[in-house]
């Protein structure tokens, strides 16, 4: 004889029924959101508005956390759906706007279109309408028409983009100079002063070169709160094409020369990099397990591992390029040791005041970026 469920069981199962029914509802609420997200993205291109309003956006928080209380809900569980709800809708429109373009059609060739950046590059172009073609001798396939050598086709184009690895940037843009394109020559490294004496001396023979560096990696979803970094040592018609591929879009624009460039980058990519290839490292020195940490782990830990994860699983050889090619990453380098010593020598000699002013004085420093970032979004 079957066994009878009992009255709560079957009452579990029609609670987890109803759920269901609601999920749905939610949903089609959601799409239905997005639906009047994408028009407002419709309409802010048509009349040239900004993507974000941040303004606008701290009153859908506050509509939220608002409406929670009314319900006798934790306000925020209304602040958490806001931000989920306006990221989507952001998404939704930037994918309009980053597709914006006010310009003329371009033909435009990516060298190294199937890698991760080169994808990106081409994708993004195709999707401002230029039209688009690849060099690229790896056995992928790719949506974009394919050309099997530099001659005619760099020559022909109205921009090429070189987007491979850097160790091999020299070489290629050599190659094309040697074609002698009409058109623009733009390369994305990450760093640049390893290549400026090559740089000049294409640009004095006639190689209308730019530099720029999209400030991202190739599964970027959307441009907002992006920055991409043009160089200004090429010249100034030739720079503002390719700065118009992306002036109406949601990234932000900013300009400097070589050396500035490598400079910084030394220090927001360089040594952002080495210290968590060097925590990575410290933890292993540990001899504790990882899975032993992670039974303790708090809220710190986690998403300092977080990041090192996110580094070390990068490509090793773009890490070490960065690293190599940078004539400032010794400078770099030799300020963490120095760093890590400073805060050691305040522990060992129990400098409570010490320690704690270093604090204070780094909390000072990193202020003005909070208000820089805080200033530049509004």
């Amino acid at each position: 004889m079957r066994r009878q469920e009992s009255p709560p069981a079957e009452l579990l199962e029609q609670h987890r029924r109803d759920i269901e029914t609601l999920d749905r509802r939610v949903l089609h609420l959601v799409r239905e959101r997005l639906d009047l997200a994408r028009q407002i993205g419709e309409l802010k291109r048509s009349c040239g508005v900004p993507l974000r309003n941040f303004q606008v956006e701290a009153q859908v928080h506050r509509r939220f956390e608002d409406a929670c209380e009314d319900l006798g809900l934790d306000p925020r569980l209304g602040h958490d759906l806001a931000l989920f709800l306006i990221e989507r809708a952001v998404e939704e429109q930037a994918a309009l706007m980053d597709s914006d373009y006010r310009g003329d059609q371009l033909r435009v060739l990516v060298v190294g279109g199937k890698g991760g950046m080169g994808s990106w590059i081409a994708k993004f172009l195709a999707g401002q309408g230029h039209r688009v073609s690849i060099l690229d001798p790896a056995r992928s396939e790719s949506p974009f028409p394919e050309v099997g050598d530099l001659g005619e086709s760099s020559a022909e184009a109205d921009l090429v983009m070189v987007a491979v690895p850097m160790a091999d940037t020299e070489d290629i843009l050599k190659e094309i100079a040697d074609v002698r394109p009409r058109g623009v020559v733009a390369e994305m490294c990450s760093l640049k002063g390893h290549l400026q004496p090559t740089m000049q001396r294409l640009r004095s023979d006639g190689l209308r070169l730019v530099s720029f560096h999209p400030m991202f990696g190739p599964d970027l979803r959307m441009l907002s709160g992006r920055t991409i970094v043009f160089c200004t040592d090429a010249d100034p018609g030739d720079l503002a094409l390719v700065r118009g591929l992306f002036e109406d879009t949601s990234a932000e624009l900013v300009e400097m020369d070589i050396a500035e460039h490598d400079r910084r980058i030394a220090l927001v990519l360089g040594l952002t990099h080495l210290s968590n290839l060097a925590y990575a490292r410290a933890l292993m020195g540990s001899r504790a397990r990882a899975e032993d940490l992670a039974q303790v782990a708090g809220e710190t830990y986690t998403k300092q591992l977080g990041t090192t994860r996110e580094v070390i699983e990068e490509n090793p050889e773009l890490y070490f390029q960065i690293q190599a090619l940078n004539p400032v990453t010794e400078e770099v380098a030799e300020g963490l040791m120095n760093a890590v010593q400073e805060w050691r020598e305040t522990v060992v000699a129990g400098d409570n005041d010490g320690f704690a002013r270093l604090m204070t004085e780094c909390r000072d420093y990193l202020a003005g970026a909070a208000d820089n970032g805080a200033e530049a979004s509004r």
